[in-house]
């Protein structure tokens, strides 16, 4: 019933905003606000690329936002992992090391590892990022803008774009101009910020741009987690030798080697038979204190892990690192005929990332990654006089990934050796055909087939308290305080190799000399007896390895998308548009022992939408109304599988509707005002998630336990990140002081309540928040140099960005970011 009267109400409101143009044009003259100067008023024209040409933002019949440089500066935004502060539509989540999350309106994917696609699409300079950790090495600096479609972009699009895309467009190089900038920032928390870029040309056919950025900046946490320390650099050369050719050539390095993330212990979930697994005690930990803090610790290691029953081992600050770097290269070649505009972009991309990251099991978690891609797009917008024209082209994609990793928790090791990787390519078209000068449709399809292999082993080493189970020698408390195992077992240690995991207790005395690494398989599991020298027991406990052994799978996919549309131009800056499109995204295979593939993931999403300028061009209202089918949605989440931590992949269906408004009023020759509201209601129609049996800590009903798996049905339950409510408002003044200016913004934004976790938790939610930021800026009235003063969230409002539990019910939670000001310095040329 809610869903339906959300749409209703949605139906209701774009009819509002597509019936405001008639009464707008009738108004008397009294009724139209009088401008001496209209020109210092009109609104100025945004283009967009986002539908694989050059177009007015006004005029692109798709759900889109655009932000330019000044905007991403001015909200604080230091890279891709603080996106989610730009619209509410859009949640970001950063994980541990490079690892980024990014959800529109709840549609999105938990990336935990690189066999996991992203959700939203991002490309960086028209280059598709394969794996959604390049966020992570993308520091958001000399852009003419950044674009967010919301939505399925199943056609010009295609490969994982279900829930929207992101596109990050560099200030290309300009022919004949000597120009740049250079910016200097700092800040509370010893931020220092550097960047810059110069336009340098060659001659009337060359020009080169580079530019580059450096941030450093200390921990939010107190332990030093939650820090900042980049650098990135991007060179273009542009070359015109005819009127109707121009290559483009482009290649960009950037470094990320801060400690990264890290939550605060915000409490503990029960265990039985003490507790009930979604019992909640929060810890009182100060907030900021950072997971390695002693008053975290000395909670951690009261908690004892199973089935080894010792306590955990503190966390230590000291074992966090990120040595993570991104490059790339790239060509767009473009080439005009008579007929239209040939584009090509081949290009490669490379990150070689080695970091490690702390969480409520992990202590800490280590990768090492090396991915390769490599790419080409090739497509012809046509530029006809008739009424019809469209785009045609073709997408090539090939991964190459190796990656070695460790999800350390004391007395459980989860090691992962594996390569993994794939190709995809597409073919695609879309056309618009103009029925009269005032009404146009469009259609267009694509077909894509994808395909994926994986090759390596996952181990799964624990350790169980006494001897392993099928000895019948296991202990459980009382029991296995006797045996001396709660402070006498000993902790594993962080290796990913797993020869060298077996030799670290071969060498330690702690197991038979001459053990190795047997690959588990079929039969029963390979058990490593454990001894400890003058301990209270001969044999403390065993080594188990529970893993899936060695993996080899090749799987392939193929699918068809389409969109349908059509475009009514209501008045001179009046269009109403309605469109179906249709967004697919691959299945592919996981290091599951219970879920070991999944299936591949549709969205049908329908919308109706309107554009509009009012006022002479003074007013700008943009409505949109939208019901999306989720059909199989692609869901990682934390459970606990053979005893250990597991994610494995589950297929869950839902329905989102909603609608947004966005606004921009040149309100006087001095003052703007702007926002974007959005309403939104997201359910899941059904969502089956597994544990074993009496281990599952989900917010959802029990179905009860089927051979060695417990389910739960979580239908009824609101998408992650997908807020009820979410409003952004602002207003701009400009203060006329001489041959000055003084630049006065304020911006609020405010987000419902909201799921962060699969186990749909209250403990687990982000609350409603509402934050402020300020910002000032004085300029001369040549604009050649500029001085800003900012506060952002000035309030100081804190809520969870992410909260993420372990088996034995620790949970931590990554707050936003804490109040902070500072100065910024720029000098234009």
């Amino acid at each position: 019933m809610k869903s339906i009267k959300l749409g209703s109400v949605s139906c209701i409101a774009v009819a509002l905003v597509v019936a405001f143009p008639a009464a707008a044009q009738q108004s008397t003259p009294s009724d139209t606000p009088e401008v001496e100067d209209s020109s210092a008023r009109t609104l100025g024209t945004v283009t967009v690329t986002a539908q694989r040409r050059e177009e007015s933002l006004q005029d692109a019949a798709v759900a889109i936002e655009a932000y330019d440089q000044d905007q991403l500066t001015r909200t604080g935004l230091e890279s891709a992992q603080d996106l989610g502060a730009l619209s509410p539509a859009l949640g970001v989540v950063a994980g541990g090391g490079p690892l980024t999350s990014l959800y529109v309106r709840g549609v999105g994917a938990r990336t935990v590892n690189p066999l996991t696609d992203a959700a939203v699409a991002q490309n960086i300079d028209g280059v598709y990022l394969g794996r959604a950790s390049g966020a992570a090495g993308l520091a958001l600096y000399d852009l003419e803008r950044v674009e967010l479609l919301k939505g399925p972009q199943g056609t010009l699009y295609g490969r994982n774009a279900t829930g929207g895309v992101v596109n990050y467009i560099p200030q290309k190089p300009v022919i004949g101009e000597l120009s740049g900038y250079a910016q200097a920032e700092i800040g509370n928390f010893s931020k220092f910020g550097l960047q810059g870029a110069v336009n340098i040309p060659v001659s009337d056919k060359v020009a080169i741009r580079l530019s580059g950025s450096s941030l450093d900046r200390d921990g939010y946490s107190d332990d030093g987690t939650n820090d900042a320390d980049s650098f990135s650099l991007r060179g273009q050369l542009l070359v015109e030798p005819t009127d109707r050719l121009s290559i483009r050539i482009a290649a960009d390095y950037s470094e990320n080697n801060a400690l990264g993330s890290g939550g605060d212990l915000i409490g503990t979930f029960g265990n039985p038979p003490a507790g009930n697994l979604t019992d909640f005690t929060p810890s009182g930990v100060p907030m900021d204190s950072g997971p390695t803090s002693a008053a975290a610790n000395a909670i951690r290691t009261g908690v004892l892990h199973t089935p080894s029953f010792a306590f955990y081992q503190p966390l230590d600050v000291n074992d966090l690192y990120q040595n993570n770097s991104f490059s790339g290269v790239m060509a767009e070649i473009n080439y005009e005929t008579d007929a239209g505009t040939l584009t090509v972009i081949p290009a490669y991309r490379e990150s070689d990332q080695d970091y490690t990251f702390i969480g409520p099991g992990f202590a800490p978690a280590k990768t090492r990654e090396q991915n390769s891609q490599t790419s080409l797009e090739a497509r012809f917008a046509t530029e006809l006089e008739g009424p019809l024209n469209g785009i045609v082209g073709a997408f090539y994609i090939e991964e190459d990934i190796q990656t070695s990793g460790v999800f350390a928790q004391n007395y459980a090791s989860p090691i992962q050796n594996y390569d993994n990787g794939g190709d995809s390519w597409a073919i695609f078209g879309q056309t618009t055909f103009d029925v009269t000068d005032a009404f146009r449709l469009n259609a267009g399809v694509r077909y894509t087939e994808d395909s994926k292999f994986v090759d390596g082993i996952s181990d799964t080493f624990i350790t169980f308290c006494g001897g392993a189970p099928a000895s019948g020698n296991f202990l459980t408390p009382p029991a296995s305080f006797g045996n001396g195992c709660a402070t006498g077992i000993p902790p594993h240690p962080v290796i990913s190799d797993r020869d060298a995991f077996i030799q670290y207790f071969v060498d330690a005395g702690l197991i038979a000399p001459g053990s190795v690494a047997t690959v588990p398989g079929n039969g029963p599991p390979p058990v490593y007896n454990l001894t400890i020298p003058g301990g209270i027991s001969p044999q403390i406990g065993a080594l188990v390895n529970v893993g899936e052994g060695a993996l080899q799978s090749e799987l392939e996919f193929g699918e068809t998308t389409y969109r349908l549309g059509a475009e009514l131009d209501w008045g001179d800056s009046n269009l109403l548009y309605a469109g179906f499109e249709r967004g697919y995204r691959a299945g592919g295979v996981d290091l599951s022992i219970a879920a070991p593939t999944y299936d591949s993931e549709f969205i049908d999403a329908y919308t109706i939408g309107s554009k509009n300028r009012f006022f002479g061009n003074t007013l700008q209202v943009n409505a949109e109304a939208f019901i999306w089918k989720y059909d199989g949605q692609q869901v990682t989440y934390f459970t606990t599988l053979n005893g250990a931590s597991s994610f494995p992949i589950a297929n869950g269906d839902a329905t989102i509707t909603g609608f947004d408004v966005d606004m921009i009023w040149a309100a006087t020759d001095a003052t703007t005002l702007y926002g974007n509201v959005q309403f939104l209601d997201s359910t899941y129609d059904s969502l089956t998630l597994i544990s074993d049996p009496g281990a599952g800590r989900f917010g959802c009903a029990s179905e009860g336990v089927s051979g060695s798996l417990e389910t739960y049905d979580c239908s009824g339950q609101s998408l992650l990140y997908s807020p009820e409510f979410g409003l952004d408002i602002g207003i701009n003044h400009i203060v006329d002081i001489g041959n000055y200016e003084l630049s006065l913004t304020a911006d609020a934004s405010h987000r419902g309540e909201q799921s962060t976790d699969f186990s749909f938790l209250d403990a687990t939610k982000s609350d409603s928040y509402t934050t402020l930021n300020l910002d000032a800026t004085v300029s001369p009235s040549d604009g050649r140099w500029s001085v800003s003063a900012y506060l952002r969230n000035a309030t100081d409002e804190r809520y969870f960005q992410s909260v993420n539990l372990n088996n034995r019910g620790l949970a931590y939670g990554i707050y936003n970011a804490p109040q902070t000001y500072g100065i910024r310095l720029k000098a234009n040329f």
